[in-house]
């Protein structure tokens, strides 16, 4: 087998071709791919991103890399987003934290890297646990699919049209599939603005009760969820764009705009996950 050095962040590397030997080094597609991500802030935060976690500071430059489409863009992430986020994010082992915060550090990126706005989902990404931000993915999920289904041209940006919307979850899939905690979780994103109202409760189904979450919006946790798939710029087309889903993380299945659809939803399936 071909032996490929290469060098990340002035650390030479050794490594064999198959996929076995590179999981155990550093998993970046290359020093390239981190200059062109990082540009010059590299040269200004070098030394810390050695001192950093190895396994999750990679795994968020390169869950970063693959969200942008052109990594010779020319363009450069802002030095204080790029430190926040490579700082708070990389001695967290869950996928969904990596696609959280390498979404934000791709976002980040501008002609000039001035632009330090995005510090503001940094501070909220770190707040949250992974089963947090799970939930937050599946609800805003379930939205953008919904919105794009029923062809809904609502203003995301108007609170009054947003805050309008509500996404009906299955509970036992949340839990089951997700590992969300419903009695906890629901009132972590409630707290930091990333819904509006959320509500858990049972409805009948038959000779059964269905557990359902409902959690409605904000702009907020839409300008969230945009920024994560490094798609900032298209917050605003929210309702009629498909932002997709991470690799990482398995999409809901049970989801409806109201109970009585989710009610039949269920109904027509011959069990709960």
């Amino acid at each position: 087998q071909e032996v490929l050095l290469v060098w990340v962040f002035g650390v030479r590397v050794r490594g064999m071709t198959d996929s076995a030997e590179k999981g155990i080094g550093i998993a970046l597609p290359g020093e390239w791919a981190v200059r062109k991500l990082l540009g010059p802030v590299l040269s200004e935060i070098g030394d810390d991103i050695k001192r950093l976690y190895a396994a999750g500071r990679d795994r968020i430059l390169t869950t970063a890399i693959n969200k942008i489409d052109d990594i010779d863009d020319g363009k450069t992430p802002n030095l204080r987003v790029t430190r926040d986020v490579l700082w708070n994010g990389a001695f967290s082992e869950d996928k969904i934290c990596a696609e959280y915060f390498g979404g934000v550090l791709a976002s980040s990126r501008t002609d000039d890297g001035k632009d330090d706005s995005s510090v503001q989902f940094v501070d909220v990404i770190k707040s949250l646990s992974a089963k947090q931000l799970r939930l937050h993915y599946v609800s805003y999920f379930a939205l953008n699919k919904l919105l794009i289904r029923e062809n809904r041209a609502i203003n995301v940006g108007l609170d009054t049209e947003i805050k309008a919307v509500g996404i009906w979850m299955a509970s036992m899939e949340l839990v089951n599939v997700h590992g969300i905690n419903i009695d906890t979780d629901p009132n972590a994103l409630w707290r930091h603005g990333l819904v509006h109202e959320y509500r858990t409760l049972s409805t009948d189904l038959g000779n059964k009760k269905l557990p359902y979450t409902m959690v409605k919006p904000t702009t907020f946790g839409i300008m969230l969820y945009a920024a994560a798939h490094n798609k900032m710029n298209r917050w605003r087309d929210f309702p009629t764009i498909d932002l997709g889903a991470f690799d990482a993380t398995i999409p809901p299945n049970y989801y409806a705009p109201d109970l009585p659809s989710l009610q039949s939803m269920v109904g027509e399936r011959v069990q709960m996950p």
